[in-house]
């Protein structure tokens, strides 16, 4: 093969590697994130804040009300994944939080990212926290269970298994980190290890009872 050939391949190569990148590291933006994203950063700065950074699920929470404290931000954008959190740190760091609860994983599921590629985006995340913000505690958080029965299969293809292996990554990188791994995923489970469906309304997101049984046991711990 020719040197003109080589290199044409060559070019070719990084052409679909970086093809394939930006696909799956454009999945975050949309809509609601661009324009959630510029409305946080419009808001006043909270310094020492508990923060709670994720997707939908943190997003449909009412943590100032669930916790009763005041100094509690939701950092939780809906279709949100490991990439679209990278991507916003700066925002939450700008509040220098005294505690920091991450939860991101169900949407890179969903879109077929690898635990792989999930685990180092936490590690890329936590990494910048603790250079900009050391005094931060930082919570690593299972990713929840779902009913297989509820859960409306056109709209989410990960399963419980999958899930499973993710939250094994994750539990290995606090290890690493030295950090704190809080696993609520057996807390919501039914005597069939699915979601139990009191705690749920369509397979995946909380009810209010589940969003209490959640901060119940974060109290619980002492992590709040």
């Amino acid at each position: 093969m020719g040197t003109s050939k080589i290199f044409l391949g060559f070019v070719l190569m990084i052409l679909c590697l970086q093809s394939k990148a930006q696909k799956i590291d454009s999945n975050y933006h949309n809509y609601l994130y661009d324009n959630r994203v510029a409305y946080f950063k419009q808001l006043p700065v909270v310094k020492g804040a508990i923060i709670f950074f994720g997707d939908s699920i943190t997003q449909w929470g009412d943590w100032s009300e669930f916790t009763g404290f005041k100094k509690v931000l939701n950092r939780g954008i809906a279709g949100d994944n490991s990439f679209g959190l990278r991507a916003r740190i700066d925002e939450v760091l700008r509040h220098m939080p005294s505690k920091l609860f991450i939860l991101i994983g169900t949407n890179d599921l969903n879109i077929k990212n690898a635990a792989t590629t999930v685990v180092d985006n936490y590690k890329k995340i936590v990494r910048e926290v603790k250079t900009v913000s050391p005094r931060t505690q930082i919570f690593i958080q299972s990713v929840l269970p779902i009913n297989n029965d509820l859960i409306g299969r056109q709209y989410y293809t990960s399963t419980n298994e999958e899930i499973c292996q993710l939250n094994t990554e994750l539990k290995r990188l606090a290890v690493t980190e030295r950090l704190t791994y809080i696993d609520i995923y057996p807390l919501l489970l039914d005597k069939q290890a699915q979601l139990d469906a009191k705690y749920t309304y369509d397979g995946l997101h909380l009810s209010g009872i589940g969003y209490l049984k959640w901060v119940d046991y974060l109290k619980e711990k002492k992590y709040l």
